[in-house]
């Protein structure tokens, strides 16, 4: 970033899980430099646990937190048998004839995290839809990555907006950010993720399963749902890495994890922190 360029905002990319909430609090606290606000952008299919949260932030970080949402992430996916579209979640696949397995191109983090963001941040700065933003300025966001996610570092993709890492900075782990809030009596957040989200590992479905059934079979019927929708007739959706259907999976026993590395089954660093 250009020394001359004057910094016009500091924003919180706020997930409502366990790294952003700990930056959220951290800055509130004084430990870490002072935010302008945090920006949760809204799926419409978070749990009821991050939505809790979200609102226990609310009422105790001193600074402004918005909520931004394009729409239901998942009634849009489901829009999509209507209007022959694809979904937008990166869920696996596999070829009912040749049995041939692959996964659906990510463009969900993009459409319902990264770009309503990018909006309110626009909004925040008077700089309205397809203007340049000045030259001569900045915003400065925050990403909730800790050290043991180091990998998952990028930079932003417009020019005017500076992606920061506080907690890396700090050198901090995810432990760390759990140790801190229990220190501090704070309750811990749930994972922020969407219900359906394909890269939900097995004990975190297995969680939803046995603590939150309500959501599982919501789960459930969003995996039959979208199981074919997709241009190629014979090439099947499914929300679990095994491609079976998410009740007929054994989420107990020992998955391979092969198939889940080989496409790189990671965030980008705006969901679930």
């Amino acid at each position: 970033m250009d020394k001359n360029r004057k910094r016009n905002l500091v924003v919180i990319s706020l997930g409502a899980g366990v790294q952003s909430s700990t930056m959220a609090l951290m800055s509130a606290e004084g430990k870490l430099p002072k935010v302008d606000c945090a920006i949760f952008a809204d799926t419409g299919y978070e749990p009821k646990a991050v939505y809790r949260y979200l609102e226990f932030l609310e009422k105790v970080l001193p600074y402004p937190v918005y909520r931004v949402q394009k729409g239901n992430i998942r009634d849009d996916m489901l829009a999509a048998k209507d209007t022959n579209k694809f979904v937008v979640a990166p869920f696996f696949n596999q070829h009912s004839i040749t049995g041939k397995k692959g996964m659906i191109r990510r463009q969900c983090t993009n459409d319902y995290k990264i770009q309503p963001i990018r909006k309110k941040i626009r909004e925040l700065c008077n700089v309205e839809y397809k203007k340049h933003f000045p030259k001569d300025k900045y915003v400065e966001q925050w990403i909730g990555i800790s050290t043991d996610e180091i990998m998952r570092m990028k930079p932003a993709r417009d020019k005017y907006i500076l992606n920061r890492h506080p907690l890396i900075e700090a050198k901090m782990s995810r432990q760390d950010c759990i140790d801190y809030l229990k220190k501090k009596n704070i309750p811990l957040p749930e994972k922020s993720a969407c219900i359906c989200c394909p890269y939900r590992d097995d004990k975190g479905w297995l969680k939803m399963k046995k603590e939150r059934p309500e959501e599982f079979a919501d789960a459930i019927a969003l995996d039959k749902d979208i199981r074919l929708i997709n241009k190629d007739p014979n090439m099947k959706n499914y929300t679990h890495k095994s491609c079976k259907p998410l009740d007929e999976v054994d989420f107990d026993k020992k998955e391979d994890d092969k198939q889940l590395n080989m496409f790189n089954n990671e965030c980008e660093g705006m969901c679930g922190v």
